[in-house]
């Protein structure tokens, strides 16, 4: 295979990550050096028209994103079944069952994306797999039986606290310890005894970390962390990320707080006739330009279609008011919302009587996304949040205004309630070790920052703000290749590469090589062959794949025939499964994207492929929650 293995792959190679098992299985999360290389030779260079040889198919698995982990002969991943969060095993050779066990209560998750199920790959290390469910329980199961041998609570052994899209970590176990974020306030991670489930140690990681060692960026922009609206006290759990004002208007507190996706809107009231206004301002930051956020409304018959909030408001943090004269003639006011891009959003709703029959009724006044009333600063009262049909509410806490679209996290690392994104430490993403000058690591990126910790006693070491988007929905496993660390995130955010250097008292700082608004990798991950770093581009709008120069972070090229979706590489081939479920074999290239073949997965369902492929042991499987499909990939 013609790749350059960064830093990192050859410490795995020289260290290991547990008991690996055969060269070509992939026991864990994104392969066996937990970069999404695989080691596998021999594999098909080209595909025909309708793609690999299906050599077999199951269903029955239950709900979930979970890619499974595969050595010695067994798959074992996540599902909900029922009502219950279950670990399972499977033949590799026939996808048979080998046994089934229950992990507890199937979590209810809140938001609605990827709640069919976990996200998390298990760990298999020897004889025993280790597996963390959407509601923070970590488990040690025998893997040959399933039995299992231990249980960790993240909420009640580590003050954990679970984020808006669940725990969707896979765990990592290096040596004899297993790594986890619980997210609590003095857990932000943990280490535990990979034998007996004994805390080891436990990390705690300030809410506002700090800036990089060298000043600011190349391209001029703000140094380190100090990105606007990124402030406040370290510590506990304040959030620290207070938006901006909305301007344009005399009442800048009517638009901090605001409903999104919501499909309606009803009040009953006397017959007769009313002036409506709806106020809006785009306040999320995923949100940078027109045509972002596109959605129509019908007031009582009135039709708005084609709404752009940006459009109409000038910009972002602008406020924007639609008054629309109605007659109501049933007793009911109706608006209803749907949606064209992204998620419907709304700030509030003012009702005000216009004719003298219905002027007695007084004016309705409904500030949307807040949970008790509101004097603004007239001493008018605006009603907290109600007549609104589905949706969610933001509270104005963080910079999440509108919330993702079809989109939080997925994979295999993924955002509880009232708009509170990142009271939790944790992510989505998952740890990865390193070896720095003689020293273990542990990377990971949380809901604030890219950190680094001292494997033996979990001390911080440093960190790096950047990479981390402001509402903590940070979901990629970080990179450590060709002597730089890489994160990245989606929402309008980003991607950043930091070169650790050691002074003579030992101490580590982060300094930052670069920061790409041109990396925007939302939770289908990246990978770095031959100098290039390949990875989609986009977030809940969508994407698609993109090449850039990993030392530079130059964008050599990208290409909508690879839409946005999640990667792997093996025998050369870089292996693309889009979030519409199409599967892409992608030859790496500095100068262009190279297509060697493709093929749509059958009986797709309707929820986002967002399971990562994985090839092991000369088969490509795919995951589309209750069913897995096993595709013979080998050259023959």
């Amino acid at each position: 295979m013609e790749c350059r293995f960064g830093l990192a792959t050859l410490a795995l190679l020289v260290c290991g990550i547990g008991s690996l098992t055969q060269a070509a299985d992939w026991p864990q999360w994104q392969g066996p050096e937990r970069n999404a290389i695989s080691r596998e030779k021999g594999l098909l260079k080209e595909w025909a028209p309708q793609g690999p040889q299906l050599s077999w198919r199951i269903q029955g698995l239950g709900g979930g994103d979970s890619a499974p982990a595969i050595a010695d002969g067994r798959l074992i991943g996540l599902s909900h079944r029922a009502t219950g969060e279950v670990v399972w095993a499977l033949s590799e050779k026939d996808g048979k069952e080998l046994w089934v066990t229950a992990l507890g209560d199937a979590t209810q998750q809140r938001m609605p994306q990827s709640k069919e199920g976990p996200g998390g790959t298990p760990t298999i290390d020897g004889d025993r797999v280790y597996v963390i469910g959407m509601s923070g329980t970590l488990a040690c199961l025998n893997a040959k039986s399933g039995e299992i041998v231990w249980k960790r609570s993240f909420a009640q052994d580590f003050g954990g606290v679970q984020p808006m899209w669940s725990f969707r970590e896979s765990p990592l176990v290096d040596g004899d310890l297993v790594i986890c974020t619980p997210g609590g306030p003095d857990a932000t991670l943990a280490a535990v005894n990979k034998l007996s489930g004994e805390t080891v140690w436990k990390c705690k990681v300030p809410d506002s970390a700090a800036t990089p060692s060298g000043g600011g960026p190349p391209n001029g922009g703000p140094p380190g962390g100090n990105r606007p609206g990124r402030g406040g006290p370290p510590g506990g759990n304040n959030p620290g990320r207070a938006p901006a004002a909305v301007t344009g208007t005399t009442e800048p507190a009517l638009f901090v707080s605001e409903r999104f996706g919501m499909t309606g809107f009803s009040r009953e009231l006397k017959n007769g006739k009313y002036l409506v206004k709806l106020y809006f301002a785009e306040t999320y930051d995923g949100i940078t330009g027109t045509g972002q956020r596109v959605f129509t409304f019908d007031v009582q018959g009135t039709e708005f279609k084609d709404f752009d909030i940006w459009e109409k408001a000038g910009g972002a943090r602008k406020a924007y008011v639609e008054s629309v004269p109605v007659n109501v003639t049933d007793g009911k006011l109706k608006i209803t919302f749907t949606r064209q891009v992204e998620n419907p959003a709304i700030k509030a709703i003012e009702i005000i009587p216009q004719s003298e029959d219905v002027k007695e009724s007084g004016t309705v006044r409904i500030n949307a996304g807040l949970s008790v009333a509101l004097k603004d600063s007239t001493g008018k009262e605006w009603l907290a949040d109600q007549g609104f049909e589905g949706g969610q509410v933001n509270a104005g806490t963080t910079n999440f205004g509108g919330g993702p679209g079809r989109g939080g996290p997925g994979g295999g690392g993924f955002p509880g309630g009232g708009g509170s994104f990142c009271r939790s430490g944790a992510a989505y993403s998952s740890v990865i070790p390193i070896d720095f000058e003689g020293q273990r690591q542990y990377v990971q990126l949380t809901a604030t920052s890219l950190i680094g910790l001292s494997a033996a006693d979990g001390k911080l070491l440093w960190t790096y703000d950047r990479p981390a988007n402001r509402m903590g929905i940070n979901c990629s496993t970080p990179i450590f290749a060709d002597g730089f660390v890489f994160a990245a995130s989606a929402y309008g955010n980003g991607g950043g590469a930091v070169r650790l250097a050691k002074d003579s008292t030992g101490k580590i700082t982060a300094k930052e090589v670069y920061f790409t608004s041109n990396m925007q990798n939302h939770h289908g991950g990246m990978i770095v062959v031959d100098g290039c770093l390949y990875g989609a581009n986009g977030g809940n709008e969508g994407g698609f794949l993109t090449c850039m120069d990993f030392q530079t972070g130059e964008v050599l090229w990208r290409d909508r025939q690879a839409p946005k979706g999640a990667l792997l590489l093996a025998d050369n081939r870089l292996y693309l499964r889009s979030e519409s479920g199409t599967v892409i074999l992608i030859e790496p290239s500095k100068v262009g994207f190279v297509e060697r073949g493709r093929f749509e997965q059958p009986d797709r369902s309707e929820a986002p492929a967002w399971s990562h492929p994985i090839v092991a042991n000369g088969k490509l499987y795919i995951r589309d929650q209750d069913m897995l499909l096993c595709y013979d990939v080998l050259a023959k």
